[in-house]
């Protein structure tokens, strides 16, 4: 199965927990779902600035997280392909997301030019910053 929309590089692949969707981020700053089945495009969402370096899926399936070298973090609503919020705070590329199994909280990891080396943690819900390591 060959899954062609990017026009960039793929930086970052997840696929649902049912398999039957994958997600897809790429140096194109798009984030790209897919349906396994079919092979083709269901979403493209848009709005990072820069590369989109990572990608998570909530274990329901019903939300994406998304890194990106535009420092921020993104969630989106997969239902109406619409982001849900912005997460501000990193000083350096966002590298890698993680949302818990549970979907109650997400880390992130950057490298900053300037030694920032950071893991911040968010509770979902509030989203307010957790510990920062």
């Amino acid at each position: 199965l060959k899954l062609e929309g990017h026009t960039g590089s793929v930086l970052s692949v997840v696929m649902s927990g049912d398999g039957k969707k994958i997600v897809s981020g790429s140096s194109d700053k798009t984030i790209r779902v897919w349906d396994l089945e079919t092979g083709k495009e269901t979403l493209k969402l848009e709005g990072h600035t820069s590369y989109v370096t990572s990608v998570v899926m909530s274990g329901d399936g019903k939300k994406i997280v998304s890194g990106s070298s535009d420092k921020t973090i993104r969630v989106w609503d997969l239902e109406t392909g619409k982001e849900t919020l912005k997460l501000e705070g990193h000083t350096g590329s966002v590298l890698s997301v993680v949302m818990s199994g549970d979907g109650k909280k997400i880390v992130s990891a950057i490298v900053s030019g300037s030694d920032d080396h950071l893991t911040r943690q968010y509770v979902c819900g509030t989203w307010r910053q957790g510990r920062r390591h």
